[in-house]
C-alpha cells in the first residue's frame, strides 16, 4: 500500500505482469507462514489488472486489412458476399430504403416465394414536404372525421403532405443517388433566410377540391430547391421533374358534391393556431401500388386451403379495387406486403388504410427554418372501410386540376376567409362518468352461470342481483352485456343527486350502448331531473380488445324505449355499431373516442350548453386526453389508468373560450367510495 500510487504510472502490460510475478515470488515465504496472506496478494494482483486497463493503447504489430475491408463493405457487397444474385440484392436494397445490408437481407428472405422477385421494373419515387408534430396530428384528425361523415375520398389515399414533384422512376442500382440529393437539399435549405412561418392559403374549386396553396416567398424557395434536386438527379442519369404548378396540400378531392359544405365547415370550425414542423421526405413504391387499394391486417389468419393467404397482424395487403365487385363472399384476392405472395384472404380481418403505409421511406431532412405556429384543420387516421371503388384516386385527373390558372381573378378559385370568433359566449363543460357497479364484476364470471339455467330462466341468487331482467332476443346476450347490480343503481342515483345539488347545468347526455351504461344514465337522469332522452352512441363503447372475436349484441334504441329507458330514438349515431372493428388497436380506440368528442362539441357549439358522457373506465381518458392536447396512450399505460377508475368515477373538462382549448378541471362532486362486502360469507360457519 505504501507504493500503490506509483502503479498508476505504469503503461506497459508486460511491466505489470513482471511486477505481479515478483510480488507473488517475494510473498511466497509469507504465504507459507500465514494461510490468510494469499488473499491480500491476489487482491493486489487483481488491482494491478484493473490499473492496466487505464493504460494507453498497446502498439500495433499486425495488419488487419482483411477485417477492415469486411467492415467497410457496402450493403450491396455484403449481400453479394452472402451469395445473393446482384439483381435481387439491388432490388432488396431499394425496397428496404437502403438502410443497410441486414434489412435488405431480411426483405430477401421474406420474399423467397414472391413471384415478382425477379421483375426488373424500377420503383417509383416521390418527394414530399411533410408536416410533423401537432400540425400532422390535426390534419390526420380532420381526415378521419371527413371519412366518417362523408365517406372515403381520394385525399385519404395519402398522408398529409405538400407534393414537390410528380412520381419518377429510378433503377434499383442507382438508389444511392438519393443520398447525394439529400446532401444537396441540406446545403440548399441551410441557405434559406428565416422566413417562418410557412404561409398556407385555404381554397376550394368546383366542389371537387379543398386544400392549401403555399404562399410567397416560400413558394419561390421550394421551386428553387427542387430545381437543384432535378440538377443532381440529372447528373446521375435520372429524369425527375419538379412541381412547377401551384404547390399545394390536399385536404379533400373527388368527393360527393353534396358533402362540400360539410367538409368546408369542418375546415373552418377548427382553431387555426398550432405548433408545426416540416420535413422533406423521399418515398418509393412498387408500380403495382399506383391504383391499388391497401388494407391493414387486424387479425392473424392461418390458411386452411392452398389458395388462401396467411395474414400476419400489422402486415399490409394490396388488391385491385374491383375485388369488391367480384367477391360474392367477402373473400378478396390480394398480395402480402411482407412476403409478396398473392392469394385469397377474408376481408373482415383487414381494414382499408392509406396507401402510403406501404411505401418505403428512404430519407428525411427536417426544415428547421419552417417551424412555426400555423393554420391547420382537424381530422384523423386513415382506417375505415372502403366506399365506392370508382372513387379511387386518379393521378391523371388530379394533375388536370392544376392545368388551369388558379389566381384570385379566376372565377373557379374561391378563397376562404375565416369567420371571426364570437367572444361573447359562455365556456362549456364536458362531464365524463363511468358506469356503476356491474354484475359480472361484482360476482366475477360466475354471475351468468349462476343466474341462468340451460333454458335461460333467470334466478336471483344474491340480493345484490337485479330482481328481474329486461326481455332480450336471447338470454345469452347478458353474458357480454350485463346489467347493474342493485348497489350499482344506487351508486348512479347518488351521483345524479350530487350533480343536481351542485347546481351543474347539463344540456345533452350521450351514452354507450352497453346495458350497464344505459341503466347508469337512466338512474342519473332520474335523480338529476333531466327530462330529455339520452342519445345512444356506439363510439362511447369501451376498447374492443377485451371482446375478441365478437362484439356484444346490444339492444337497439327502440327496444330500450319499450323497456322503459329514456332514449332519444330520433338520434342518428355518429358511428354505427357494425362499423366498429372488434380487432381495433389501442390507437384506433383513442381515435374513435376523440373523434366523436370533437364531433359533438362542434355540433352543439352554436347553441352552447354542457354535455355529459356516460361510458366505461377507459372513456374518461379516451374522450379527454387528446382533447386536452396530449397523445393517446399505449396499451400498458391505458390498462394502468383504467385500474384506478372507480364506479361512477368522474372527470371534467372545461373550455377556454379565448384560446379554444380544453383543460381538465376539478370535478364538481366528490368521488363515491363503497366498500366491498364479502361475497363468500357462509352463515353455516356459525355452527362450528
Amino acid at each position: 500500500s505504501k507504493h500503490s500510487s506509483a502503479f498508476y504510472h505504469f503503461t506497459s502490460a508486460s511491466v505489470l505482469d513482471l511486477l505481479t510475478a515478483k510480488i507473488v515470488f517475494r510473498c511466497s515465504n509469507r504465504i507459507k507462514q500465514d494461510a490468510n496472506c494469499h488473499r491480500y496478494v491476489y487482491i493486489l494482483v487483481y488491482d494491478l489488472k484493473i490499473f492496466s486497463t487505464m493504460a494507453g493503447l498497446p502498439p500495433r504489430s499486425r495488419s488487419r486489412s482483411l477485417s477492415a475491408s469486411v467492415q467497410n463493405r457496402s450493403p450491396l457487397e455484403t449481400l453479394l458476399h452472402m451469395g445473393f444474385p446482384k439483381d435481387r440484392a439491388e432490388k432488396a436494397i431499394a425496397a428496404s430504403g437502403n438502410h443497410g445490408a441486414q434489412q435488405a437481407a431480411e426483405w430477401l428472405l421474406s420474399h423467397v416465394n414472391d413471384p415478382q422477385l425477379d421483375n426488373k421494373e424500377p420503383r417509383e419515387y416521390v418527394i414530399y414536404l411533410c408536416p410533423t408534430g401537432e400540425l400532422r396530428t390535426k390534419l390526420l384528425e380532420f381526415w378521419y372525421e371527413s371519412a366518417q361523415l362523408c365517406g372515403w375520398n381520394s385525399a385519404h389515399v395519402y398522408h398529409p403532405h405538400i407534393t414537390l414533384c410528380p412520381f419518377f422512376k429510378m433503377p434499383d442500382n442507382k438508389v444511392e443517388a438519393i443520398d447525394l440529393v439529400m446532401d444537396a437539399v441540406n446545403q440548399e435549405i441551410n441557405l434559406w433566410p428565416s422566413v417562418a412561418p410557412l404561409g398556407l392559403d385555404l381554397f376550394t374549386q368546383n366542389k371537387n377540391f379543398i386544400g392549401y396553396f403555399v404562399k410567397s416567398p416560400h413558394h419561390h424557395y421550394v421551386e428553387q430547391l427542387m430545381l437543384k434536386v432535378m440538377e443532381v438527379f440529372a447528373i446521375q442519369g435520372i429524369d425527375m421533374k419538379p412541381q412547377m404548378k401551384q404547390i399545394h396540400m390536399t385536404l379533400a378531392f373527388q368527393y360527393n358534391p353534396d358533402h362540400h359544405d360539410l367538409l368546408m365547415k369542418l375546415t373552418q370550425d377548427i382553431n387555426l393556431q398550432c405548433d408545426a414542423s416540416w420535413e422533406i421526405q423521399i418515398y418509393s413504391r412498387f408500380q403495382d401500388l399506383k391504383t391499388a387499394e391497401v388494407r391493414r391486417v387486424m387479425k392473424n389468419y392461418h390458411p386452411s386451403q392452398s389458395d388462401e393467404l396467411k395474414l400476419i397482424e400489422n402486415d399490409f395487403i394490396f388488391m385491385a379495387p374491383e375485388e369488391h365487385d367480384h367477391s360474392p363472399d367477402g373473400w378478396f384476392r390480394g398480395t402480402s406486403h411482407q412476403t409478396g405472395v398473392s392469394a385469397f384472404f377474408p376481408g373482415n380481418f383487414t381494414i382499408k388504410c392509406s396507401q402510403m403505409e406501404m411505401w418505403t421511406l428512404h430519407r428525411s431532412i427536417p426544415v428547421s427554418s419552417l417551424s412555426f405556429k400555423n393554420p391547420t384543420h382537424n381530422g384523423i387516421s386513415t382506417r375505415y372501410e372502403s366506399q365506392d371503388a370508382d372513387q379511387q384516386h386518379s393521378e391523371v385527373e388530379y394533375d388536370k386540376l392544376w392545368s388551369v390558372d388558379l389566381t384570385n381573378e379566376s372565377p373557379t378559385y374561391a378563397k376562404v376567409n375565416k369567420k371571426k370568433k364570437n367572444t361573447n359566449v359562455l365556456p362549456r363543460t364536458l362531464y365524463i362518468i363511468r358506469h356503476a357497479e356491474r354484475c359480472d364484476f361484482a360476482f366475477f364470471r360466475t354471475w351468468f352461470d349462476k343466474s341462468f339455467n340451460s333454458d335461460g330462466l333467470y334466478t336471483r341468487f344474491n340480493l345484490n342481483c337485479p330482481k328481474e331482467l329486461i326481455p332480450r332476443s336471447s338470454f345469452l346476450d347478458f353474458n357480454k352485456d350485463c346489467p347493474l347490480t342493485v348497489i350499482g343503481r344506487e351508486q348512479a342515483r347518488i351521483t345524479g343527486e350530487a350533480l343536481r345539488d351542485a347546481g351543474e347545468s347539463i344540456s345533452y347526455i350521450y351514452c354507450s350502448p352497453a346495458l350497464r351504461c344505459v341503466e347508469t344514465a337512466t338512474e342519473v337522469m332520474k335523480a338529476y331531473g333531466f327530462t330529455h332522452g339520452m342519445s345512444i352512441e356506439p363510439s362511447l363503447f369501451e376498447w374492443c380488445g377485451w371482446y375478441k372475436p365478437n362484439m356484444p349484441n346490444f339492444m337497439p334504441p327502440d327496444g330500450l324505449v319499450k323497456c322503459g329507458f329514456p332514449v332519444d330514438t330520433d338520434y342518428k349515431p355518429f358511428v354505427e355499431v357494425g362499423s366498429i372493428n372488434v380487432f381495433e388497436t389501442m390507437e384506433d380506440y383513442y381515435v374513435r373516442s376523440f373523434n366523436f368528442t370533437q364531433h359533438i362539441l362542434r355540433k352543439h357549439k352554436p347553441s352552447g350548453g354542457n354535455l355529459l358522457l356516460i361510458g366505461h373506465s377507459g372513456t374518461l381518458d379516451a374522450c379527454s386526453r387528446q382533447l386536452t392536447g396530449k397523445p393517446g396512450r399505449s396499451a400498458e399505460e391505458f390498462r394502468n389508468i383504467v385500474r384506478g377508475c372507480p364506479y361512477c368515477g368522474i372527470c371534467t373538462v372545461g373550455e377556454d373560450v379565448s384560446s379554444g382549448k380544453w383543460n381538465l378541471i376539478e370535478p364538481p362532486i366528490p368521488l363515491l367510495t363503497h366498500g366491498a362486502n364479502s361475497k363468500d360469507y357462509n352463515w353455516e360457519g356459525l355452527k362450528i
